[in-house]
């Protein structure tokens, strides 16, 4: 008699659940992430490079605590657990804050945006090199709909001046793509270390750019508060994804941070973000949700019993 095909193969049920699990995470991240602008419209005097320090400082802390908290106390057993991998991913995400913070000196947001609209494409483009990792049509499909989504938004304000802004807002995205696709790689490990690492190191560079690390109690506050939420839990978020979700996946899913920010500021101070803005932020959300969509449609093909 023909066997069944059996659709409730626990490994493949077990599997999608963690697929499922790791695409909410990381668009949560992408939400937190979204945070950002609501942080700095309160800034009161802090500079950028204030803001950057500050706000690494609370990254750091924030890691260090969930470090300790997941190994009951013990933050030395996992700090030498720490792996080439951890380093390397951590210097690339700190090299692509530096990357976002000096392309908005040189150049406009609109180009920015729009350059780091390219991370899910460079990403695509490792994970299938490096780690073997073949992109879904469907995840093709919102690709190319967040990066339609993205013109959009900023195709009025686009300009050729500032080149040098626009090498760095590229070097971030290589950077953002090359560290998804490293968290990938170590997935099988702890890769906590590698927020930690990226917090140090923005520390490092910013404190070189610092002559009076003097601010007021509520820059302080406001910048230790993003260390803590926007980027902390979002890294923590972030990297617990990635384990079970593809790199091109993980970067188009925090592409929701692109409509947010313009959103949030635009609900909480009354800054309308411009009707091209709010169009092209739909067709975004519609490439993010047609990705997280299928995420948690997605059914393991039958296995003979």
């Amino acid at each position: 008699m023909r066997a069944q095909p059996n659709y409730s193969s626990p490994n493949t049920s077990s599997t999608r659940l963690l697929y499922r699990n790791g695409a909410i995470m990381v668009i949560m991240c992408g939400l937190l992430w979204s945070t950002a602008g609501i942080g700095v419209r309160y800034i009161d005097s802090a500079t950028g490079w204030h803001i950057v320090f500050f706000r690494s400082v609370g990254l750091v802390i924030t890691i260090l605590m969930v470090m300790a908290w997941r190994s009951k106390g013990d933050l030395i057993t996992p700090l030498k657990r720490t792996n080439k991998l951890s380093i390397l991913a951590g210097l690339f995400m700190g090299a692509s804050f530096f990357g976002n913070i000096f392309a908005l000196l040189h150049t406009s947001v609109a180009n920015v945006t729009f350059l780091l609209s390219s991370a899910p494409f460079i990403a695509a483009l490792l994970g299938w090199i490096i780690l073997g990792e073949r992109v879904k049509k469907r995840t093709w499909a919102a690709i190319a709909l967040t990066s339609v989504g993205v013109s959009v938004m900023v195709g009025n304000a686009l300009s050729g001046d500032g080149i040098i802004g626009m090498g760095f807002a590229l070097m971030m995205a290589v950077c953002y793509a090359a560290f998804t696709v490293i968290m990938r790689r170590g997935k099988s490990g702890d890769m906590l270390p590698a927020a930690l690492i990226a917090g140090i190191f923005s520390m490092l560079v910013a404190s070189y750019a610092i002559d009076d690390f003097a601010i007021s109690w509520a820059d302080l506050a406001i910048c230790l508060a993003l260390g803590f939420f926007q980027m902390g839990l979002a890294m923590v978020l972030f990297i617990a994804g990635s384990k079970h979700v593809p790199a091109a996946e993980l970067t188009l899913l925090t592409m929701l941070e692109v409509i947010l920010s313009p959103i949030w500021v635009w609900f909480l101070f009354n800054e309308h973000p411009g009707y091209w803005t709010l169009i092209g932020g739909s067709i975004i959300m519609l490439g993010v949700l047609i990705q997280a969509i299928g995420a948690s449609r997605s059914q393991p093909k039958p296995q003979i019993a």
